[in-house]
């Protein structure tokens, strides 16, 4: 109030006792000055503060009483002043002005304020503000190192590798403690620190890659158990380690040692020291420096998974970049021998086989040298069939013959069908060893079958192959063994072809000759039997030796026709396989032409006891055909059905049309083909075993004259048994000219 309100109340009219109550009854320092800047009043506080007495104080300039200092001023007070007791400004001290006493400096918080007009005094209030300005100093350091732990675990957090980590962290904690040194030791095997990185203000020696054991002890335990520890002096310390000394000697006196830990396990040591003996580490450091290493813990944890993610990614690209080129071998190799199996393949010819897969593997491998060697029978005696050679200059080995048993070595692994891999130049044929040099590349593999190996195929490299690997001999003598196989069995078969061709020419020549030369004497026979009729039925007389006479007459007679029916079988066959003629067609009318047709056979149906019936398709009416083909094939269906059909069976012929098509089917009851027999009766002298319980005799030739005539109508024809019937189906065009 005394300060605040100069005009209300002035000196003169106040005593001086009343004056004196008024300031020291104020908590802070006041002091009074007049227009000149000397003291003329002041406080108990005020005295307290200077260090001053009343007598001291009064009458003495300001400056000389409150003795101020500040690190960019001098006369800091002396401006302030002027500025009061001339402008009549009220003016506070600047930031980090500070009191001299006798005993030291207090941080001083004060204001100046003019009596009334200018020039006529100030009032100066101030108090010390220690604990302040420390509690201000303490928040903005704490603001300091929390701003820097966060920039510091933003750093390591970023950071992937672990050296740039450390050395951001001791760099940052040397700057934020102001030590002189930081440093941070990993724990290596058998209890071994090493420094492994350090931040330093000196020049003196380093102690990157020192090492220290650390011994058993309290101290180690501590930081074993997650503990920071704190030495003021090293040379005071209980805790006498083997470090000290070597700390001593670069001037190091106190030290903040704090665990770095990864996961559950003491990874190293962070230690931040100072050449300051009996330096107090405060609480806050030692929190700052252990919350940093925590940090330090996880981002050497981060750190490491990623090295080993990279280890694992540089593994896996390894891998991968290996397979990749193993595939790419592979595909390649599988591409050549997919060219050398087509290749080969193609050809019958053993020669063009040998040649193309030589060809393809020298090419391919750039070999200098390949081959091909055969076995005889005996597998006594191998003969250089086939070869490649890359230099036109080198003297073929065509021809060479080498004896197995002076190589017995080579041979028997060969013989028994194992590949041989670089032989060694002493087990191989003078012949061989020639291409088999230091640093090359050889393999010989055996060309085998289901029936024994045949011979071998070998490649032979002056230089390690880059590509595609020579392990593709085997797979190409493999194939070439398969290729040969198949040429031999195509000749073998082929010569079988040929001579089938022969034996069949000759027996159609035999049939045909022996048909032409059976119908003279039958001809001669049909002559005799009608003499000797005539000469039998004009005999007069009916006496039993007569008749017994004409029942041989008839005997001879239906055998003779059976015969010439045989004969003429076996000429018509011929004929139709030897050439293909040309068949003139007619128009029938089916409606008169089957009736009269079934007709003719209607007596020997009757005489067996068999029904025989047709049956007519009113949508077909008239069709082009060769008649008499047409014909002989109704004849010889009827035939054996009525030959074949028990007593009381039943036959049927019928008609359908079927499109462009027409079906003429006969079915007879009664009898069954067994479907083992069904694909061979229509085969040339085949029988059915069994299936003619009447001995109606027969050379088996009628189906097959059958099956001939309907191809040679441009149709099919099918049988089908079963369900006590049998059933031959026989389909021929309408239009043969618009079926061919």
């Amino acid at each position: 109030m005394f300060a605040s309100s100069p005009q209300a109340i002035s000196p003169e009219q106040l005593s001086q006792e009343w004056l004196v109550t008024v300031l020291n009854s104020i908590a802070d320092g006041v002091i009074v000055t007049d227009g000149e800047g000397r003291v003329t009043a002041i406080n108990r506080a005020a005295l307290q503060l200077t260090g001053l007495t009343t007598e001291q104080a009064v009458g003495r300039p300001l400056p000389e009483v409150l003795r101020l200092s500040h690190p960019q001023q001098e006369q800091v007070l002396a401006d302030l002043m002027q500025q009061v007791l001339q402008q009549a400004v009220t003016t506070g001290l600047p930031r980090d002005t500070r009191l001299v006493r006798p005993d030291g400096l207090d941080y001083l918080s004060a204001t100046l304020t003019p009596l009334a007009a200018p020039g006529q005094g100030m009032v100066v209030t101030f108090r010390e503000i220690n604990r302040h300005r420390q509690l201000e100093d303490s928040l903005r350091e704490q603001v300091k190192r929390e701003h820097l732990l966060g920039e510091v675990a933003s750093r390591i957090h970023r950071s992937l590798e672990l050296g740039t980590i450390l050395q951001t962290a001791v760099t940052e904690i040397r700057l934020c403690l102001q030590v002189e040194r930081v440093w941070v030791c990993r724990l290596g095997l058998e209890g071994w620190a090493e420094v492994v990185h350090e931040a330093t203000a000196l020049t003196g020696r380093s102690l990157l890659g020192q090492r220290w054991q650390l011994t058993q002890g309290e101290l180690v335990a501590r930081l074993y158990r997650g503990e920071s520890v704190t030495i003021t002096d090293i040379e005071a310390s209980a805790s006498h380690t083997p470090w000290w000394e070597q700390w001593r000697a670069i001037g190091v006196r106190s030290v903040l040692l704090t665990p770095i830990r990864q996961g559950e396990r003491l990874w190293g040591i962070l230690v931040a020291a100072d050449g300051l003996r009996g330096r107090a580490w405060t609480t806050s450091e030692r929190q700052f420096v252990e919350r940093l290493a925590v940090q330090l813990g996880i981002g050497i944890e981060q750190a490491q998974l990623v090295q080993q993610l990279r280890t694992l990614n540089s593994t896996l690209e390894m891998q991968v970049a290996e397979r990749t080129q193993e595939l790419r071998q592979a595909l390649d190799a599988a591409q050549v021998l997919y060219t050398v199996t087509e290749q080969v393949r193609r050809s019958l010819d053993e020669g063009q086989i040998f040649r193309t897969a030589l060809d393809c593997l020298g090419q391919t491998l750039k070999a200098d040298y390949c081959w091909a060697a055969l076995y005889d029978e005996a597998q006594m005696q191998a003969v250089i069939a086939y070869e490649y050679l890359a230099q036109s200059d080198i003297p073929s080995t065509v021809g060479t013959q080498i004896q197995l048993r002076q190589y017995r070595e080579l041979y028997d692994r060969l013989l028994d069908g194992q590949v041989w891999r670089h032989p060694p130049v002493e087990v191989l044929p003078p012949v061989y060893a020639q291409f088999r040099v230091a640093g090359g590349q050889m393999v010989i593999a055996p060309i085998m079958d289901d029936q024994g190996v045949i011979g071998e195929l070998g490649v032979a490299l002056t230089r390690p192959q880059i590509g595609v690997s020579v392990e593709l001999v085997p797979h190409v003598a493999n194939q070439c063994a398969i290729a040969i196989r198949q040429a031999r069995l195509y000749q073998q078969s082929r010569a079988q072809v040929l001579e089938l061709e022969r034996l069949h020419r000759l027996k159609d020549d035999f049939l045909s000759t022996v048909s032409h030369e059976l119908r003279t004497p039958l001809s001669n026979m049909k002559l005799a039997l009608k003499m000797l009729g005539l000469s039998l039925r004009k005999g007069v007389g009916t006496t039993g030796k007569s008749a017994k006479l004409l029942q041989y007459l008839e005997i001879l007679e239906r055998e003779y026709e059976r015969e010439a029916q045989l004969i003429q079988d076996l000429l018509h066959l011929r004929q139709l396989d030897s050439t293909r003629p040309s068949l003139p067609r007619v128009t029938l009318d089916l409606r008169q032409w089957v009736p009269v047709m079934v007709s003719r056979f209607q007596p020997q149906a009757e005489q067996k006891n068999v029904g025989l019936t047709y049956t007519l398709d009113p949508e077909l009416t008239q069709i082009s055909v060769h008649a008499f083909s047409l014909e002989r094939v109704v004849v010889e269906l009827l035939t054996n059905a009525i030959k074949y059909t028990p007593s009381g069976g039943a036959i049927n012929l019928s008609t359908r049309k079927l499109g462009d098509f027409w079906q003429l089917e006969v079915t007879n009851t009664g009898v069954e083909i067994p479907p083992s027999e069904l694909g061979l009766i229509f085969e040339r002298f085949y029988r059915v075993p069994r299936s003619d319980p009447w001995q109606q005799g027969g050379m088996g030739l009628g189906l097959a004259l059958v099956q001939r005539l309907v191809a040679h109508l441009g149709g099919t024809i099918t049988a089908d048994s079963g369900r006590g019937q049998t059933q031959f189906r026989v389909i021929l065009p309408l239009n043969p000219d618009v079926a061919r």
